[in-house]
């Protein structure tokens, strides 16, 4: 369903977008509900639909409300026209529309700078507040997600029994894990999850050395290089680290390279692109929105916005695992909002609260969690944390066996 909310939650300001909810149904007798938020900041609540079955196990009693973050899906675009479903690509931006959606952006300012991840919240407060009805309350949120629950609870205006916060990012203003140090964070992961092979094998012959002479390879051996694809040797790898299966065929990667033979990664590429292409597919409204996703992290989530392409590229020069995001939010050309007074804070008060996070996340780093979920439990002893062993990031997703486990002793602690 559809339902409008203000454009930015001022006293005397009229404008209002459209805001897009999904609901699914308790499969057992009605006792509440939960909200299920995305990551992103660009994916619409597709992203959690193929796991609409696990949760309605988790929670049988329970309404699951999926919404679609204001620039995303079917709620309000930042570029509507562009944006829309019926334009030339869908959701997504085709080449030709790019600049007319600069230039829309650029004439209306205003409007752009509404997308911001405090008014998003409020959204969500507003939604929580119309729709959820009678009976317990609950929120789960992943990666970004997780940003967003944590910006609604700062607000103070939503009642909730519990929340699940799966991939923790790290506290805003912490400058080792943000993300103009992705490449750092998916190395150092990369390089962890190799430490598990190399202990076994000789100093000189480990699958980290291996690495290293092929990525100089790449760039010394033309005839080596020609038959790789176009894409860095070293991003490919750091993809790899997000899927288990793709993770898992790393190490027969390494040594058939090594040989000259390249068919193990040229599948496992095969493989990736598949996941991602198939993930959610049924749903049109599946593509990020990269407008969204642009100005938000210019705005509040890149804390080196100063940072030039050239910068990255030799920041990032002699790593094996790579991550093409800080290259992407480099020399930003969109429009900026201005932080608020939410910027870098902790709630006072949180609900009781399950962290769960995976040792070898690429993306939000198991000691990014940790320091973040310090802050948190200083101020607020119903905080917990737990790590999931080995588990990449998006842990209901890619661990679920382990999300499963520990949200149902979760739960079973909130509920005695």
């Amino acid at each position: 369903m559809i339902t409008k909310a203000p454009l930015n939650y001022q006293e005397g300001d009229g404008n209002t977008i459209d805001l897009f909810i999904r609901k699914f149904s308790a499969v057992k007798e009605r006792k509440g509900s939960i909200w299920l938020i995305p990551g992103g900041p660009g994916e619409s609540g597709t992203s959690l639909y193929p796991l609409i079955n696990q949760f309605s196990e988790l929670f049988p009693n329970l309404d699951i409300y999926v919404p679609d973050h204001r620039g995303t899906g079917y709620s309000s675009k930042i570029c509507p026209k562009e944006e829309s479903i019926t334009s030339s690509d869908g959701m997504a931006l085709a080449n030709d529309e790019w600049g007319t959606c600069f230039n829309y952006m650029y004439n209306n300012l205003d409007y752009v700078k509404a997308y911001t991840i405090t008014n998003a919240a409020k959204d969500l407060s507003y939604l929580i507040n119309e729709y959820s009805g009678t009976g317990e309350r609950y929120i789960y949120g992943v990666s970004y997600g997780t940003q967003l629950v944590l910006r609604l609870l700062q607000l103070g205006t939503v009642d909730l029994d519990a929340a699940v916060l799966d991939s923790l990012v790290p506290l805003q203003e912490d400058t080792t894990y943000d993300l103009s140090h992705r490449s750092l964070v998916t190395n150092n992961v990369g390089i962890s999850f190799l430490e598990q092979f190399d202990n076994a094998g000789s100093k000189s012959n480990t699958l980290t050395n291996q690495l290293k002479k092929i990525i100089k390879r790449t760039k010394t051996d033309s005839a080596f290089a020609a038959q790789l694809p176009k894409q860095d040797l070293a991003i490919l790898f750091g993809m790899m680290l997000d899927l288990p299966s793709a993770r898992k065929s790393i190490p027969k990667i390494i040594k058939d390279l090594k040989d000259n033979h390249f068919d193990s990664l040229y599948h496992t590429i095969s493989q990736i692109n598949s996941f991602y292409t198939d993930y959610a597919a049924a749903y049109p409204s599946t593509a990020n929105s990269i407008p969204l996703t642009q100005v938000i992290t210019a705005s509040e989530n890149n804390l080196r916005p100063e940072m030039t392409k050239t910068q990255v590229t030799e920041e990032s020069e002699n790593l094996l695992f790579k991550s093409p995001l800080p290259n992407l939010i480099a020399e930003n050309s969109m429009p900026t909002y201005s932080r608020d007074t939410y910027f870098g804070k902790i709630p006072h008060q949180m609900p009781t609260t399950l962290i769960i996070n995976g040792t070898l996340d690429p993306k939000t780093h198991i000691e990014g969690a940790k320091r973040h979920y310090e802050l948190l439990s200083d101020s607020n002893r119903s905080v917990s944390f737990i790590q999931i062993k080995n588990a990449p990031h998006f842990i209901a997703l890619f661990a679920p066996k382990a999300f499963k486990k520990s949200v149902n002793e979760f739960i079973k602690k909130v509920r005695n």
